[in-house]
């Protein structure tokens, strides 16, 4: 005899714990329609995009201003590179640039479209597209954008296949450049066209620790460039802390100061908006060199998604010119021996830089996690910049000459004091008056 029998008097306890789990997995489907999973976040963002330029993202009771750094929370405080951090799902409300700003930087594009939106910031701040300092370094206006960062995982599959068992770190570098996101780079800045030379390093620190050099600490290396002058190859076999003591000398020195005299890139800027016909040759070259003159500059190094939007340049592409390697000077293996050459080789990106995929590693400011980008990929995010109270090894960025791991989401890590001979940098600067 059953133990229990359901009367017309009893609940069908049955039906109610059916009924509320259909009520849960509705209201689930609900939650996963407004906010979405993977696939519907990247609908919804793109379908978006279509009317507006970017996003902030936005909790209950909370706004997040534009610009404001990533910053690790108190609670991943204490956790390793290595670490798993689930990933947070954040409200998403439209968000667009101010309406007398010139076209954003938007991936993809062209390359011509790229240059063309590079001269209208030019254009729209009164300044050149690119600009000297005593030092003898150029810089290129970088316009803010929107693009994606990273890599999706399926790109990985091959190269993570390929891929020697015993490599952890890189495997771990790898994977950090994935899952793909959305960034927006808010404001506009200067990037150094070349990565930092030796004769800028000695002339502004007293020193070359370059091993591509005369005077290089390795004999194997000195004899590589045994007869050359190297003084305008990279500078490389510096730390991280090297590199941002090399921007702080700089910054106060009489050097690091721009030039003030009309540059070739003023005149074809001039020349640009005559022929738009806004303003006459004399003026835009008088307007500039005021601004020029107006302009504290604090050199710095870029943050890893400023890095990747300006090597980028537009493109979605691995490499800013397209899917395939190239074989020109500049670039790792045959064309150039297995060494570092003389800056400015090769070809330019489509905003004007040399070597983001050859020359050096570069460092950038951002410290490295395992897991960065699985933290931001549920919303397009504002000028990202990861930072840990916590000891963490600093991004590397760019490739270098006998490496293929060059690609625009490539990235590698490193102590901060760690150097050798294929590491170096480039530095940029931020533009005060573009905050309005």
């Amino acid at each position: 005899m059953s133990t229990h029998a359901t009367t017309a008097n009893e609940p069908a306890w049955s039906w109610i714990i059916g009924g509320g789990l259909a009520l849960i997995l509705a209201g689930g489907a609900m939650f996963q329609m407004q906010f979405g999973g993977a696939r519907g976040r990247d609908q919804f963002a793109n379908s978006a995009l279509t009317t507006v330029s970017g996003y902030e993202t936005v909790t209950p009771g909370e706004t997040v201003a534009p610009g404001s750094p990533i910053v690790e929370s108190p609670d991943l405080a204490g956790a390793k590179a290595e670490d798993p951090v689930a990933p947070t799902t954040p409200r998403l409300q439209p968000w667009s640039p101010p309406a007398h700003q010139p076209d954003w930087l938007v991936a993809p594009c062209s390359p011509q479209r790229a240059a063309q939106v590079q001269q209208e910031w030019a254009r729209h701040l009164g300044l050149p597209v690119e600009v000297d300092n005593s030092l003898g370094q150029k810089f290129r206006l970088i316009p803010p954008g929107i693009y994606d960062r990273g890599a999706q995982i399926s790109a990985m599959e091959s190269l993570l296949a390929a891929m020697p068992a015993e490599d952890t770190h890189w495997r771990d570098c790898l994977l950090s450049s994935t899952p793909a996101h959305r960034v927006v780079i808010s404001k506009p800045f200067y990037l150094a066209v070349n990565e930092t030379t030796q004769a800028e390093f000695q002339a502004i620190t007293g020193r070359n620790p370059a091993w591509y050099s005369t005077t290089g600490p390795e004999p194997y290396y000195v004899e590589q460039v045994k007869g050359e002058d190297t003084a305008r190859h990279p500078v490389e076999g510096i730390t991280w802390n090297d590199a941002h003591d090399f921007a702080r000398l700089l910054t106060r020195s009489v050097q690091g100061k721009l030039a003030d005299v009309p540059h070739r890139n003023e005149i074809s800027l001039a020349t640009a908006a005559v022929s738009a016909g806004e303003i006459e040759t004399g003026e835009q070259a008088a307007l500039s060199d005021d601004k020029l003159r107006a302009l504290v500059v604090q050199y710095r190094l870029p943050t890893d998604a400023e890095w990747e939007h300006a090597c980028r340049g537009g493109t979605a592409t691995p490499f800013s010119f397209g899917d395939k390697e190239p074989t020109v000077m500049g670039w790792f293996g045959e064309p150039n021996g297995g060494r570092t050459w003389e800056i400015g080789r090769g070809e330019a990106n489509p905003l004007g830089l040399f070597g983001v995929h050859s020359g050096v590693w570069e460092w950038v400011e951002d410290q490295w996690s395992v897991n960065e980008y699985g933290r931001q990929m549920d919303w397009p995010v504002h000028d990202p910049h990861f930072t840990s109270a916590t000891p963490l090894p600093r991004v590397v960025r760019g490739g270098m000459w006998p490496d293929r791991r060059s690609r625009s989401f490539d990235r590698y890590a490193y102590d901060s004091d760690f150097q050798t001979f294929f590491v170096g940098f480039r530095l940029a600067f931020d533009i005060p008056q573009a905050a309005d």
